[in-house]
């Protein structure tokens, strides 16, 4: 008897059973910690802004024609969600240089 006790213990304590665990004391305070490191980079270009995704810190924005020619430079503060304005031509292609403490970072977009 004192055998068949124990493993229904073990068996009980291998598979708990959901209804069991619905109400216990042991579930009611878990924190779960995740560090999330986001490490995409991407600039969109929509209805005359820019907005720049997974940057962050000071650093500067570059923008030129396909040809090379400079046509604007950002400085900014902070370039975590950073969105600003700025009217270009459509259905033209530009590269757009963001520039960190850390990383230099080159795009191409083309204008709808």
């Amino acid at each position: 008897m004192e055998l068949l006790i124990r493993k229904l213990l073990i068996l009980i304590l291998l598979f708990p059973s959901p209804i069991a665990l619905a109400n216990g004391p042991f579930y009611t305070n878990i924190t779960i910690f995740t560090n999330v490191i986001q490490t995409d980079k991407n600039i969109s270009y929509k209805n005359g802004n820019f907005y720049l995704y997974g940057f962050g810190g000071p650093g500067k924005i570059e923008i030129y024609s396909i040809i090379g020619n400079k046509i604007k430079t950002i400085s900014a503060q902070n370039l975590a969600d950073y969105k600003f304005t700025l009217q270009l031509d459509s259905r033209n292609m530009y590269i757009v240089r963001v520039i960190t403490l850390n990383e230099i970072k080159t795009f191409k977009i083309i204008t709808p």
